[in-house]
């Protein structure tokens, strides 16, 4: 009797020691605390873009001072083409798992939609983590140029119409718009040359290739602090803080030319990352916007800022997209 009773209770107990065993493993898989902690490997950044542009040059900032946020470092990966349709392709493929991020750029990808058939990716494959940038054009020249100012390039072209080689990033980009728009609102007309990107474009000027270029402020900013290349004006409402010598165009001519092509900046991640792995990218780098030596080091290198959250990133994509229509049919002609 004794026997069976301890065999029974004996019973018992291996019951309650393999029920409590397969409680505590449900709470560890299901507790988020002790969840695979993300990120646990470095990120990789696709730059649609070439080395040397305005987006280049943030990334290479951004994923230096934003590792101690994330635990792990960045890497910057260019993949440029085709004023930033074969970077945007290849991220919208990327593997949802958090380790690929990626710069959208407004209204440059906004136009590869709009403009082209067949492009392989939707505005909606991205899922907006943070802006960082919004970098407006310039005109600038080599120093040698004949052109001393603004009034200089827009009489020139008005003399020649179509003769004024003027470099940008294209076909079909924001500073291909923003050069177009120029063009309308200055009453001129100039032969625009595609490079990949503004780092292209701005080689181009310092080899003298060109009559005159348009590129991003931050890729041209210290070429034009070491007097390797000339500025006539910036395309924008308020002067550059880290260059405020620069014209606005209006001061310079007295038009007031719509700084439509200045580029909205922003990281991105495939549709389909988890939840709590966009929260870790977002809380980074909303940290790194308030990050004193960050934002001490972009005003050195003329990378100008504009933080927004997912919200307020998603929010100013969808403003541009509804202003590109009166525009964009400008590229079509």
């Amino acid at each position: 009797m004794t026997a069976t009773r301890n065999k029974h209770n004996f019973g018992i107990l291996r019951r309650a020691a393999a029920l409590t065993i397969i409680g505590t493993l449900m709470i560890i898989f299901a507790s988020p605390v002790l969840a695979e902690k993300y990120p646990t490997k470095p990120l990789v950044l696709i730059v649609p873009y070439s080395p040397g542009g305005g987006t280049d040059v943030a990334a290479r900032v951004i994923a230096k001072f934003v590792e101690p946020y994330l635990g792990q470092p960045i890497v910057v990966e260019n993949k440029p083409g085709a004023g930033g349709q074969v970077g945007w392709s290849a991220f919208a493929k990327a593997k949802p798992d958090g380790y690929t991020i990626g710069f959208v750029n407004s209204p440059a990808i906004l136009l590869v939609k709009a403009l082209r058939e067949d492009v392989p990716f939707k505005i909606s494959d991205f899922v907006p983590i943070a802006n960082i940038q919004l970098d407006p054009a310039v005109i600038v020249v080599h120093p040698d140029s004949p052109f001393k100012t603004m009034k200089d390039f827009i009489d020139y072209a008005k003399k020649n119409p179509g003769k004024l080689n003027l470099g940008g990033d294209g076909p079909q980009s924001n500073y291909h718009l923003q050069a177009v728009v120029m063009e309308k609102q200055l009453g001129i007309k100039t032969n625009f040359v595609s490079y990949a990107g503004s780092g292209p474009t701005v080689t181009a000027v310092l080899g003298n290739q060109l009559d005159a270029a348009i590129p991003s402020i931050s890729s041209a900013a210290q070429h034009i602090e070491a007097k390797r290349m000339r500025v006539l004006a910036l395309i924008d409402s308020q002067r550059f803080a880290s260059l405020p010598d620069i014209p606005l165009i209006k001061e310079a001519v007295g038009v007031d030319v719509s700084p439509i092509g200045a580029s909205m900046r922003g990281i991105a991640v495939p549709k389909g990352v988890s939840e709590d792995k966009i929260k870790v990218l977002e809380e980074a780098f909303a940290k790194l916007m308030k990050d004193p030596k960050f934002l001490e080091k972009a005003h050195e290198m003329g990378v100008p800022l504009k933080y927004m959250n997912g919200k307020q990133f998603t929010e100013a994509l969808d403003r541009d997209d509804k202003e590109l229509a009166d525009y964009v049919g400008l590229l079509k002609k």
